[in-house]
């Protein structure tokens, strides 16, 4: 973001990332929220491998907590609907919800609202008319007789959509709002490359530009492999690579404590 600032390019901010912001401003230091989420990270250990353990909710993400808030809010919600259902074991090991009942109903009004938001414009992409929907639909769902901590929640969330209307201009193009794609793409790269972080970036990051021009059948006909694979030798990977890629860490450090050995 900072680099689209520096050179005076408008940009439109990823949506998933930036609703995600919206929550943790309102609810990341939120006493309430806070105390709802250490407890559930409490019975997760207190009733492990116990006759509860299969009513426990879903593990909440340590990193974009607030991106992935929908599965642990859905369990909550249903785990109010059927306490009553449960024996007297079950009612008292689950019944701290019943104090959180009015947060969880806002939580889940939010979630719901974040989720028609993505898939809206991620379908669509973001032009004139999916933004006054979004907007549209912040402001009856969210601000309109909400709770305090949901309409401030809803208030930022319009004020990301006006921002992105600004940046339209009056423009009917469409434009991509996700990273997705772009997210998807690493995250081959990641699944073919060692989970060893020291690893760093190496010159595996050669195939991120040929996963989307192979996607697609009609597009991958015209890809010559057989002139690629004759032309690039081993040794051009290997000079490209010194030339734009930092040290690899394995072997820095094996280099460096093999010649303290």
């Amino acid at each position: 973001m900072d680099g689209f600032m520096d050179a005076g390019i408008d940009h439109h901010l990823d949506i998933s990332h930036t609703l995600g912001n919206c929550m943790k401003l309102v609810y990341g230091k939120d006493s309430e929220f806070v105390s709802l989420t250490e407890k559930l990270g409490t019975i997760r250990l207190q009733y492990h491998l116990t006759d509860k353990a299969w009513l426990l909710p879903p593990n909440m993400r340590a990193m974009a907590r607030f991106m992935n808030l929908r599965e642990w809010v859905t369990w909550a919600q249903r785990m109010l609907g059927c306490l009553d259902s449960q024996d007297d074991g079950m009612k008292e090991a689950y019944s701290f919800l019943l104090t959180y009942r009015e947060l969880i109903g806002d939580l889940g009004v939010c979630v719901e609202s974040v989720n028609y938001l993505e898939t809206l414009c991620k379908r669509e992409g973001v032009g004139l008319r999916a933004n006054a929907l979004c907007q549209r639909h912040v402001i009856r769902n969210l601000i309109g007789n909400a709770p305090n901590r949901r309409a401030c929640v809803g208030l930022w969330m319009l004020d990301y959509f006006k921002g992105q209307a600004a940046v339209l201009n009056g423009s009917k193009q469409i434009f991509n709002i996700s990273l997705d794609i772009i997210e998807s793409e690493f995250g081959i790269l990641k699944s073919k490359v060692s989970p060893n972080k020291l690893h760093g970036v190496t010159p595996m990051i050669m195939v991120l530009p040929l996963y989307p021009k192979i996607t697609v059948y009609s597009d991958a006909k015209k890809q010559n492999f057989k002139v690629r694979l004759a032309n690039v030798k081993l040794k051009d990977i290997d000079l490209w690579a010194k030339e734009n890629l930092s040290p690899n860490r394995v072997a820095l450090r094996s280099k460096t404590l093999n010649k303290a050995s």
